[in-house]
């Protein structure tokens, strides 16, 4: 990273203003002046030296007390060369605008839509700048600016969770929606040849019960064919970033649960290596092989929902029946391990909250020696099935060039083609200290993301085999009295690790100043957790990068030609659980 760094250097010479290179965390950032940021951004996504095909996430961060009050940061990976870069410009609180990167990435449209919505900065030369995750008509601020009070604004922030009844009901008929507003649904004009008289503009949801959450779609329909897909986000939106700046990083953790409450083992998983790489904290070795195969439990969850639910959505409703009776099995053992089957809450900050028990050994090998027959049984059911191949194949075919372009991850990107696991390009837990492989699909249709899921949940029996197999004894939790309280037993009966373990859930832990990104490859994608720490109890900022988010980005581009009967089984291929999305 030394040499582009220095190349950076060379060839902009005044827009430079900093480098960094943190190597105990791995973290590369560079300043640099936001006039020439488009200049940059291109210079880095077209180099061969640089590479930075895919643009993970956009965020910012407010300091009120600087003369350029916000930083704009752009998480950059290089998928080719296998390196992080983070990027970052700072811009007035008078002139909050910055060029837009959308013709570079086009994933950077609903990143940028974020930013603009929760802290106000204003991108020049975005197609479609409106609020995203707040209503258009939102006029209480930027919740993400420091200077806005968690609690909200206005009669919100008396708010004293029973509905009001003392606001007169507001009644909009179709003729009071102005023109304005219906253009940001509009579609260009037809193209020639096209028998399109009048654009038909189609409200799905936010209602629908196959949107897998509260979602609206706005489509705009030349007959059945769609010519135009609008996603309407935010619905489900609580605001877990702002709420998380008023949190201990011990606190956060039950909120993460709440994010893809489908996979809420991930959520815990991903946040605690974020924190833990902030703390440069080392996990036992028993943790890891425990954490690694919870893990790929959870995956199997999350494929299994998946698979039951889009093939129900199709009209499969035996999968449904079968795929549900082995998630059962598997949150029955969640339950046994921690004593919940959803918001689980299990993961901590250097380690786990229970062991792996002998038990739960015995139970694990009795279900991983009948679990590859019954995946042989959905695919008997479906893999040939001429309705599912009707439905699934060359449905939202997306080429490798623009699922990288569009910042996808995780089975959709891997359907594309692209062989990028975060599991096997930065492993950690016992990722590395197994057999596995990462299937990856040739067409990217959906029906290559259904056989990516299904192989997947194949390659996860192999991981936890393995990892029961080579589990070793030990602790389960990390020495690190700074930041990890006592072991119970010793709290009950030692007045010193009462006092120390009263301190730390009363107080919090101090982290060094610093910032990190940690990526974690969870079912839907890479799950990755920002945190600027300013030394104190809590983050001082966090950014979530959720990859239900980033992949309805690309939502609009896969549906374009296809039938309305197709837009369920699009979304359904992205397994999008919308408490992630809307966060």
């Amino acid at each position: 990273m030394q040499a582009l760094l220095d190349s950076l250097r060379t060839r902009f010479p005044d827009a430079i203003f900093a480098t960094s290179i943190d190597a105990a965390r791995a973290e590369t950032a560079v300043s640099v002046a936001a006039a020439r940021l488009l200049d940059i951004a291109r210079y880095l996504h077209d180099a061969p030296e640089a590479a930075f095909d895919h643009l993970t996430d956009i965020c910012s961060v407010d300091y009120p007390e600087d003369q350029l009050r916000f930083e704009v940061v752009y998480h950059l990976h290089s998928l080719p060369l296998q390196q992080r870069l983070r990027l970052k410009a700072r811009i007035t609180e008078d002139y909050p605008t910055i060029a837009s990167v959308t013709g570079i990435w086009k994933g950077a449209e609903f990143l940028e839509r974020e930013v603009y919505d929760m802290m106000g900065i204003h991108f020049s030369g975005h197609p479609d700048l409106r609020r995203i995750l707040l209503p258009e008509d939102y006029a209480e601020g930027y919740p993400l600016r420091k200077d806005f009070p968690t609690e909200g604004r206005g009669w919100r922030s008396q708010f004293d969770f029973i509905p009001r009844l003392d606001e007169p009901p507001l009644d909009v008929t179709e003729s009071e929606i102005t023109e304005e507003q219906k253009n940001a649904f509009r579609a260009e004009p037809g193209e020639p040849g096209s028998r399109r008289k009048e654009e038909l503009l189609l409200n799905m949801g936010p209602q629908h019960p196959s949107t897998h959450g509260v979602l609206r779609v706005v489509l705009v329909l030349d007959g059945e064919r769609i010519v135009k897909a609008t996603p309407d986000l935010g619905y489900l939106h609580r605001g877990v970033e702002k709420l998380s700046e008023g949190l201990t990083y011990m606190q956060i953790i039950p909120h993460t649960d709440r994010l893809d409450y489908v996979c809420a083992m991930s959520n815990n998983y991903a946040y605690v290596r974020a924190v833990e790489k902030l703390l440069e904290i080392t996990v036992p070795v028993r943790a890891e092989y425990i954490r690694t195969l919870v893990a790929e439990m959870q995956r199997i969850i999350g494929h299994l929902f998946w698979l039951g639910t889009q093939a129900l959505d199709i009209g499969a409703m035996t999968v449904f029946f079968w795929t549900f009776r082995e998630r059962e099995i598997l949150l029955d053992m969640f339950e046994k391990l921690c004593g919940a089957r959803l918001t689980l809450n299990y993961y901590r900050i250097g380690g786990v909250d229970s062991d792996f028990t002998p038990e739960l050994v015995q139970r694990m090998n009795a279900f991983l020696n009948t679990f590859p027959e019954k995946v042989k049984e959905y695919d008997s059911l479906i893999a040939s099935n001429r309705i599912w191949l009707g439905r699934t194949k060359n449905v939202a075919v997306l080429s490798a060039e623009d699922a990288i372009s569009f910042g996808c991850t995780g089975p959709v990107l891997r359907g594309s083609g692209v062989a990028y696991d975060v599991r096997k390009a930065e492993p950690y837990g016992m990722y590395d200290k197994v057999d596995w492989e990462v299937p990856i699909g040739k067409n990217g249709d959906t029906y290559d993301r259904y056989w990516i899921r299904m192989e997947e949940m194949r390659q996860s029996a192999r991981i936890i085999a393995q990892c029961l197999d080579q589990l070793p004894a030990g602790p389960i939790m990390a020495e690190a009295p700074q930041y990890i309280p006592p072991p119970k037993e010793l709290v009950m009966r030692d007045m010193e690790s009462l006092i120390h373990h009263f301190i730390i859930y009363t107080q919090g832990i101090k982290p060094p100043k610093a910032e990190t990104y940690c990526a974690t490859e969870a079912p839907k994608g890479e799950l990755g957790f920002f945190i600027v720490s300013d030394g104190s109890p809590r983050p001082y900022r966090l950014k979530i990068r959720s990859p239900s988010f980033v992949h309805m980005g690309a939502f609009d581009h896969m549906a374009r030609g296809y039938l309305i009967s197709d837009i369920i089984t699009i979304f359904g291929t992205y397994d999008v659980v919308m408490g992630e999305c809307d966060r």
